[in-house]
This record gives C-alpha cells, structure tokens and sequence, in this order.
C-alpha cells in the first residue's frame, strides 16, 4: 500500500509540473501575442506619446531590449524639428523587417547614403538608374516625411567620364590630367547642367532638401585636386575672375534651383561644428554666393562627432553660420526667415583619446554615461537653436550601433540604438532633452 502511494505521489508530482509548464507556455504565448500587438498599435498609431514620468518609468524598468511600445522617435520634438536618419536600399525593401519597421516608425525626414550620389545614379554616359531612388521617394512618401537629397555633386562617387574629354577613355582621371586628357570647362559644365537638370526636375516635388554641394573645402579654402584628386575646381576654373575656385558651386546652385525652384538647396560640410577656419571659408564662400544673387538657403553641419568634441566651441560655430541669416534677408527680402543650419550627418565616434584603435568587447557604465551625456548636451543644445527658428533637422548618419561607418568591426557606440535596434543609456538621454522648457525667441 506504502509503494502504491508513494507511485501515486509521483505521479500527481508530475502531472502538477505539466500543468505549470503548460500554462507558462501558454503565458509565453500571451506575452509574445501582447508585445506583437504593441508593435503593430505602436507603428500604426502615430499619436502614442509619453510624458515625462511615463518615459521616467520606462527608463527605470528597461532591460535595454527593444521596446516596440515607445512612441516614434520624431513625437518627441514635434513642433520643434525634424529628426531622421540614413537609409539604404536593403533597408527598405521588407516591410516586414524590423529595421524596415524601425526606420519607417521613428523619424520624419530620411536621406539615402549612397544611392542618390552621381556615381550610383549615372555611371555612364547616357545611363541613369534611378529606381533606387524611385523606391525611396515612395518609403519616404508612405512614411509621411520629408526628404534630403544627397548629394548632386562631390569629390568622391564621382563618375570618372564626367572629368575626360573622351568619356571612353579607360585612363584614370590622373594619367588623363598628366595626358592632357582632361575634359574641357565647357565640357565639365554641360555635363553638370545636363545632369543635375534630369536628376532634380525628375523629383520635382518628392526631395524637399538638396545637398547640392558636398565637402567642397578643406581647412581653409575650396578644394584642388591636390587635397583629393578632385578636379572641379582646376578644369572649371575662375570664370568671374574674382580670384576664388568656387565657380562650379555657384553653377550647380543656380542649375538646381532652375529645375526646381520651391526645393531648399543646402551645401554639406565636415568638421564645421570645430574648425575655425573651415567655418570662416564657408561664411565667406556662402556670403559670395548671396551677393552674387545665387540662393543657398542653407548650411549642413555634417557633425561626425566625438565623445569629447567641445560644446561650446560647437556652439560659436554654428552662432557663426547662423548670423548668414542677416545677410540672406538682405540679398533676398521676398525669402527672409528661410534660411536654416540643418545637421545632416550625426553620428559619435568614442575611439578617442585614451580610447583611440583599442577593441572594446564590452562597454562599462562610465562609457555609456559619457555617451550618453554627449547626446543630451548636443540635442538641448540643437533645440536652443531649433526654438529661434535656425536649425530645423537633426539627421543620423546610422540607425543603429550595427550598421555605422564608424564601426570597423570594433563594437562602437555611435547610434541610440544597439546594433539589435534595443534603446540604449543614449536614447533615454537624448530624448529627455525634449522636456527641456522651450526658450523663447
């Protein structure tokens, strides 16, 4: 009898024990059902906002995996400007992928990295493709945002051809300048106007921002072929005999805004938010430009940024670029408040310093402050500017740890985001800044 309840015990033990697995698959399959619908509510539902004590609480209980049920990154600074991000084709293509979803959730104005670059659109004479370019106008366009074309002319993802006088030339642009090989001004020119003509009138209406010039100076002047083989400045040369290189950019200025003359045309540069004269040479190029009668509406401070770069030497810099305003309104009354600083290319290098070429396998919580603070103080100080009615978008060059230029395969932390898409110390940081009482003008 002893055995036969000893059997029976067992037996119950294990039919207790099913039970209990049982119903935890079955809560499993609850929270995995609850978290999909949050996902799906939350990238349907634009209006999903949090106060500050919601997002306090979050903050509080996170476990830094993503969290579907957070509102869009955007709806925090709503009214105040526009954040986006990179995208590229891949990116882009599966609605169903959660970078897609991501991407498509969180901001309201998007550029491509790579494919609307010349090299990528026209590699060949008489050859375009554009249907990259078409499938982003349509993200863009179902996603509601805004959009930046970037760019129509650079020094890098250049077509070689554009440089040749004889596009079928299989010399590199180098031998052809040693050559004599090169394409004339003339030649350069139309190729210019032809190309940025087709390019700009096809998204009449669809870009709403053009990089129309990209890094076109180095520390203190436009470029030569000599800082990077770029031969725009030596084969157009010094038309107006003024005694500045720069003629090409005031061509391209003037052939983008025939093709589309409601489009805010922007010139893009790096180390602006701290190199003083960097900064100077744009002042003076952009000033040229505007008594000249050729509309730059604005400056894009590309901002690759570092852990320890200097606020408040960024801050001079753009107060610098942002008194162009006084000048713009002179040189074109009917347009006066137009023109802004956009940051264009925002991302965070922690490879400084003491960190410089080390391999980090793990983060420790001083790294994740310091990239964090770094964060909070860049966004309040955008809004400072974004509240006078200067600065309009923040853009990131990545939309997570995973997927950045800065990586090189090391575990980097340039993003708000881990390279699984999770919210990071930085994403809490940056977005409280959108609590900061709004200064006024």
């Amino acid at each position: 009898m002893e055995n036969i309840m000893k059997r029976l015990l067992a037996l119950l033990t294990v039919l207790v024990l099913m039970f209990s697995l049982s119903c935890c698959a079955d809560t499993n399959a609850e929270d995995g059902g609850a978290k999909e619908s949050k996902l799906k509510a939350s990238l349907t539902n634009p209006e999903l906002t949090y106060s500050k004590e919601e997002l306090e609480a979050l903050k509080e209980g996170y476990h830094y995996s993503y969290d579907y049920d957070v509102p869009a990154l955007y709806k925090y600074f709503e009214g105040r400007c526009q954040i986006g991000c990179i995208v590229n084709s891949w990116q882009i293509s599966n609605p169903d992928d959660t970078m897609y979803k991501s991407l498509a959730k969180n901001y309201n104005i998007y550029v491509m990295e790579n494919e609307f670059k010349p090299s990528s659109i026209n590699p060949a004479p008489g050859v375009y493709n554009f249907d990259p370019c078409d499938a982003f106008v349509k993200f863009a366009d179902e996603a509601g945002a805004a959009t930046r074309g970037h760019t129509l002319l650079w020094h890098a993802q250049i077509p070689d051809w554009w440089f040749k006088a004889d596009p079928s030339n299989e010399k590199s642009v180098v031998e052809c300048d040693k050559d004599g090989e090169l394409a004339s001004s003339e030649q350069l020119v139309e190729r210019v106007e032809e190309y940025i003509t087709k390019v700009v009138t096809r998204y009449k209406g669809d870009i709403d921002y053009w990089d129309v010039c990209n890094e076109v100076l180095n520390a203190d002047s436009i470029r030569t072929k000599n800082d990077a083989n770029s031969y725009w400045a030596e084969i157009v040369g010094d038309l107006d005999g003024n005694g500045y290189l720069d003629d090409y950019v005031e061509i391209a200025f003037n052939a983008t805004r025939a093709a589309d003359e409601d489009a805010v045309l922007m010139i893009n540069d790096f180390n602006l938010e701290w190199q003083d004269t960097k900064v100077q040479a744009m002042y003076d190029m952009v000033e040229r430009m505007l008594r000249k009668g050729v509309r730059i509406d604005g400056v894009g401070f590309q901002s690759h940024i570092a852990v320890d770069t200097n606020i408040e030497t960024y801050r001079k810099e753009l107060e610098k670029i942002a008194s162009l305003a006084d000048i713009y309104d002179e040189c074109f009354p009917e347009h006066k408040g137009e023109f802004r600083i956009q940051i264009t290319e925002l991302d965070m290098n922690m490879y400084v310093g003491a960190y410089r070429d080390k391999h980090f396998v793990k983060w420790t919580d001083e790294d994740k402050a310091r990239n964090a603070k770094q964060y909070a103080d860049l966004m309040s100080m955008f809004l400072e500017f974004a509240d006078r009615g200067v600065l309009d978008a923040v853009v990131f060059w990545t939309p997570d740890d995973g997927h950045s230029w800065l990586n090189d395969n090391k575990n980097g932390m340039p993003s708000l985001y881990k390279d699984d898409m999770a919210l990071k110390e930085a994403y809490f940081a940056f977005v409280e800044t959108s609590f900061n009482e709004k200064k006024e003008n």
